[in-house]
C-alpha cells in the first residue's frame, strides 16, 4: 500500500503544485519585467507536459540563458526520500479512521467508484486520502490514459539548473504547499469531487487547449480555460491557490531587483493570467512588463 501511494504522489503532486490580462498576441508564456536597467524574467509553466511538447519555445531557453538564478515555487523532495514521501502521504490523508466516502453522497460515491474502476483501481485504495489528493490522482490517471503525462516545465529547468550549477531558490516551501492542498475541498468534499469528475468527462480536450494557449502565450484563453471556471465554481480555492499566493510572492519578486543577479522566475501559468495575477500586481507597482517574443525581435 505504501508503494502504491508513493507512486501516486510522485506522479500527482507534479500536477497539483498547478494549473493555470496582458496582450494575447505573443510567442509564449514568458515575460520580461523591467525596472530601469534591471530585468527579471517570469515564465508561466505547466507542471505536466508531454514529451511531444519538447523542445520548449525559444523564449524559455533565452530567459534561462540570460539568468544567473532559477526561482521555483517550491523544492519538491527527492523521490528516494522515504521520510519526505511518508510526510506527504500523512498530510494528505485523513486521521482517526475518517474516510472520503463517508463524506460523499451515494450518487457521487457511485460516480467516483465507476471512474476509478475505469483506471483499474478502487475507492478502497484511495479512501483515506483527502479530496485534493484524490482529484490529482484522477487527473494524472486520465492524462496517462490519454498519453499526455510527462515532466513539467518546472522539473525540466530544475534539472537543467542542477546540471549547470545554477543556484535555485524558492518562493515557498513544500510544507506550506501541503497545508494548502490539505485544506482544498475540506468540509466541501462532495462538491469538490463532483466538480472534478465533471471535468474529467472531456479532460483531454481541455488539457490540449490549455497547452496550445500556454505555448502561444494566449493569456485570454488561459484565463477562460483555467482561472474563470475556478473563480466561478470555487472562489475560496481561487483565493487560497492563486490570489493569496500572488500577493505573497509580489514582495519576493520585487526584492530580486537592485542586485547583481538576473533571475528567471517559474510559476504555474494560472498565476499570470486573470484577476489579481502576479504580472498585473507588478504593473501596478510601476514595473514595465513585456511579453517575450524572440522570433519577433529577429
Amino acid at each position: 500500500m505504501f508503494n502504491f501511494r508513493k507512486n501516486l504522489l510522485n506522479k500527482s503532486l507534479l500536477i497539483g503544485c498547478s494549473l493555470l490580462t496582458l496582450s494575447a498576441a505573443a510567442q509564449t508564456s514568458v515575460w520580461q519585467v523591467k525596472k530601469g536597467e534591471d530585468t527579471v524574467y517570469i515564465g508561466g509553466t505547466l507542471h505536466i507536459l508531454p514529451s511531444s511538447q519538447m523542445p520548449l519555445p525559444a523564449e524559455f531557453e533565452f530567459a534561462y540563458q540570460q539568468s544567473d538564478t532559477v526561482i521555483l515555487e517550491a523544492k519538491m523532495p527527492d523521490p528516494t526520500d522515504a521520510q519526505a514521501q511518508m510526510n506527504m502521504i500523512q498530510t494528505l490523508s485523513y486521521k482517526n479512521d475518517e474516510t472520503l466516502s463517508e463524506k460523499l453522497t451515494p450518487q457521487v460515491k457511485k460516480e467516483l467508484e465507476a471512474k476509478l474502476a475505469q483506471f483499474g483501481t478502487s475507492l478502497n485504495e484511495l479512501n483515506s486520502f483527502r479530496p485534493f489528493m484524490v482529484s490529482v490522482v484522477l487527473m494524472s490517471m486520465e492524462l496517462q490514459k490519454q498519453s499526455l503525462i510527462g515532466e513539467g516545465v518546472d522539473a525540466y529547468f530544475a534539472k537543467r539548473a542542477s546540471a549547470d550549477n545554477k543556484p535555485q531558490q524558492y518562493l515557498e516551501d513544500i510544507a506550506f504547499q501541503l497545508r494548502l492542498f490539505k485544506e482544498m475541498g475540506e468540509n466541501n468534499e462532495n462538491k469538490f469531487i463532483q466538480s472534478n469528475l465533471d471535468q474529467l468527462n472531456d479532460y483531454s480536450t481541455l488539457f490540449n487547449s490549455m497547452m496550445k494557449a500556454w505555448r502561444s502565450g494566449d493569456t485570454e484563453l488561459l484565463n477562460e480555460l483555467v482561472v474563470l471556471p475556478l473563480l466561478k465554481d470555487d472562489p475560496d480555492t481561487f483565493k487560497k491557490l492563486l490570489k493569496d499566493r500572488n500577493y505573497n510572492w509580489l514582495p519576493k519578486v520585487e526584492a530580486m531587483f537592485g542586485n547583481e543577479q538576473q533571475e528567471l522566475v517559474l510559476v504555474g501559468a494560472a498565476h499570470l493570467v486573470g484577476e489579481h495575477n502576479l504580472l498585473s500586481l507588478l504593473t501596478e507597482q510601476g514595473y514595465t512588463i513585456t511579453q517575450l517574443d524572440i522570433a519577433g525581435q529577429q
